[in-house]
C-alpha cells in the first residue's frame, strides 16, 4: 500500500465532515459574499484525498466518489424543497434566477456523475488524468452548492 495515500475511512470522514460543515458554514456566515475559509480548506482537503488514490484502490475511490454524488442528490432536494417553499412569495425575476440554480446543479451533478464514470473506467495511463477531473468537478458542485446557500 503507498504509505502516502490516505485510507478509504479517512477519506470517508473527510468527505462527510465536508458535506456536513458546507451547509453549517454557509447558513452561519456573517459576510455571505466571501466563502468561507474553513470550507475552502476542508474542500481541498478532500480533493487532495481523492488525488491521493492509487489505481490499485480504484474501486474504493469511485465508492466514494458515488456516495458524494448521493449526497449531492440529498442537497437539491434540499435546495429544491426550499425553493418551492418561498415561491408563492418570489418576484418574478427571483423565480428566474430559483430555476436557473437549480438547472445549473442538475447540470453540474451531471457532469460529476459523468467523471466518476470516467473514474470507474479509467486505464492505469488515463487514472491520473481521471481523478484530476473529477476533482475539479466535485469542487465547482461545491461552489455551486456555496452559491445556492447563500441565495436559498
Amino acid at each position: 500500500m503507498n504509505p502516502n495515500a490516505l485510507s478509504p475511512i479517512t477519506l470517508l470522514l473527510i468527505l462527510m465532515l465536508i458535506w456536513i460543515a458546507v451547509p453549517v458554514s454557509c447558513a452561519s456566515r456573517t459576510n455571505p459574499e466571501k466563502p468561507s475559509q474553513e470550507v475552502e480548506r476542508e474542500v481541498e482537503e478532500a480533493s487532495e484525498a481523492i488525488r491521493r488514490y492509487s489505481i490499485e484502490q480504484k474501486d474504493e475511490a469511485v465508492r466514494q466518489a458515488r456516495d458524494a454524488l448521493e449526497e449531492m442528490d440529498s442537497r437539491i432536494r434540499v435546495v429544491r424543497q426550499r425553493i418551492n417553499e418561498r415561491w408563492d412569495e418570489m418576484e418574478p425575476e427571483v423565480r428566474n434566477q430559483a430555476r436557473e440554480t437549480l438547472e445549473a446543479l442538475r447540470k453540474q451533478r451531471t457532469e460529476t456523475a459523468r467523471w466518476i464514470d470516467r473514474l470507474r473506467a479509467s486505464s492505469a495511463d488515463a487514472w491520473d488524468e481521471m481523478k484530476q477531473g473529477f476533482v475539479r468537478s466535485y469542487e465547482e458542485m461545491q461552489k455551486s452548492f456555496e452559491r445556492a446557500g447563500r441565495e436559498y
